[in-house]
């Protein structure tokens, strides 16, 4: 083979390796493309429009170069499977976790409450300290784990399991408040919850595109069992507020990114999860 002929030769391999990761693409597994290829600026902050309202206690706490800074650091987030597959996650993400931030005063109908979220970043007036007595994990005096963040993470042993990710264990326990001083950090740990499998409990990462298919006690796989696994306390209690008021906001967001809402929305009548998961 002469050397035009060994150019041409690598060419057509070239060719033939695009074309295969192209396919890849297309026909599921995780893309090269990040959050930003399903999620602009203009999107995000359409779906937040009062996210820096004067009644928010969060204003000008969360934004979008954050929200795709955080997501770099879990490559399969919004990158796995179709492009309709991608689309329901950042939309499932997203509902969920204006939920967990809703708030304002005074929003209007016209207006419409499903245009709120992002409002807070701490749980106000917690109902107790979220310590739950734990050698690997333990609580620093005076420290509260209440909800912090976009998905108010909670609980001791999530602070201290999110930090083990980070290398900042012992400064989360000692400090739960480090995680609302650096926004990018309370993406992350938002993120990692959600990509997180906590046993019995799937992923909602793993939930959303499809990898977990139920299990033994009758949940089915869908946004409704996300909800179950975000807090288990509203779910199995026949319809709740708070469960439609998560599917509203997902499916809000469906809508806005042309995407279906899939089976399975709510978790009325599922079985609760454990109340608390016994981490060692």
């Amino acid at each position: 083979m002469g050397f035009r002929g060994l150019i041409v030769w690598l060419l057509f391999f070239s060719y033939v390796l695009l074309c295969s990761c192209r396919s890849s693409h297309h026909n599921g597994g995780t893309t090269r493309r990040g959050l930003g290829d399903i999620l602009t600026k203009a999107m995000f902050e359409k779906m937040l429009p009062n996210a820096n309202n004067d009644s928010c206690p969060a204003k000008g706490f969360y934004t979008y170069e954050a929200f795709i800074a955080a997501a770099k650091s879990y490559p399969a987030f919004a990158t796995t499977g179709s492009h309709e597959i991608r689309k329901r996650e950042v939309a499932a993400f997203l509902g969920q976790t204006s939920f967990q931030t809703a708030g304002g005063i005074g929003w209007t109908p016209s207006i419409g409450p499903y245009t709120w979220g992002y409002c807070t970043k701490k749980t106000d007036n917690p109902l107790t300290d979220y310590c739950q007595p734990n050698p690997r994990y333990p609580c620093a005096a005076g420290r509260n784990y209440y909800g912090r963040g976009p998905m108010q993470l909670s609980w001791n042993y999530n602070y201290g399991k999110f930090g083990e990710t980070i290398g900042r264990k012992k400064d989360l326990l000692q400090n739960p408040d480090l995680l609302i001083k650096n926004v990018t950090m309370a993406f992350e740990a938002a993120i990692w919850f959600w990509m997180t499998p906590q046993p019995p409990k799937p992923s909602p990462h793993d939930v959303i595109i499809g990898n977990w298919h139920g299990d033994n006690e009758g949940r089915l796989p869908g946004y409704g069992v996300i909800s179950n696994i975000i807090d288990h306390e509203q779910c199995g209690i026949g319809a709740d507020t708070n469960v439609q008021d998560r599917i509203l906001y997902y499916q809000r967001y469906c809508d806005m990114l042309g995407v279906g809402y899939g089976e399975n929305t709510d978790c009325y009548s599922q079985k609760p999860y454990p109340a608390i998961l016994h981490e060692n």
